[in-house]
């Protein structure tokens, strides 16, 4: 049974379209509300649905940290003056959007996504592979440039991991309202991503 004023539910949380409106309306008077679809079009309308998708991963994110008896505002570990506090492009683009914007939105995502990826090795034979493939990004002997190839496949193959692991845990646990379905769904007559 659908509620007109409910936008998603995610376990025992709902989202109400109120909730959507407020994200929304914030969003507009951002950094970003210049390029910001105009309210009313399809794009509005396609904006919203993404808000929702970003807002339900959110909560995924945080019925994990709450089983892993994770602090909702973990405490940031001082960083050298070199570290980057936001995600690289190309991260984004690994990882895919709603995921790397939970990252950047959710304090606790980080050390959830830590968790997640505990166990993720790479294997010996796959960072000769990658050494003997790149000669021209890794020029120097293999001892030598093991550690940034098995750094950078490390960091590939726990995006992977992470980003399929919210997105399983997201389609088991989330239900999403007509209107409010993900922006690429071809059941709304707004999708403009069609296989």
């Amino acid at each position: 049974m659908t509620h007109p004023h409910i936008a998603a539910q995610v376990g025992d949380r709902t989202f109400t379209e109120a909730e959507v409106e407020a994200r929304v309306a914030t969003l507009r008077r951002g950094p970003l509300a210049p390029r910001l679809p105009r309210p009313g079009t399809a794009d509005a309308r396609n904006l919203r649905r993404w808000v929702v998708q970003v807002m339900t991963y959110e909560a995924v994110v945080e019925e994990e940290a709450a089983r892993l008896n994770l602090p909702p505002q973990p405490p940031q570990p001082p960083q050298p003056p070199q570290a980057e506090a936001e995600l690289s492009l190309a991260d984004a683009l690994r990882m895919g959007g709603v995921t790397a914007a939970v990252l950047t939105s959710l304090p606790v995502a980080p050390v959830v996504r830590a968790r997640v990826t505990a166990d993720i090795a790479v294997p010996e034979p796959a960072v000769r592979d990658y050494y003997a493939r790149n000669g021209d990004l890794h020029p120097g002997p293999y001892e030598a440039e093991r550690p940034a190839i098995e750094r950078e496949l490390h960091q590939a193959a726990a995006d992977r991991h992470f980003a399929l692991w919210l997105e399983r845990r997201h389609a088991e646990s989330v239900t999403l309202m007509p209107g409010y379905e993900h922006p690429a769904d071809p059941h709304h007559a707004d999708a403009t991503h069609r296989h």
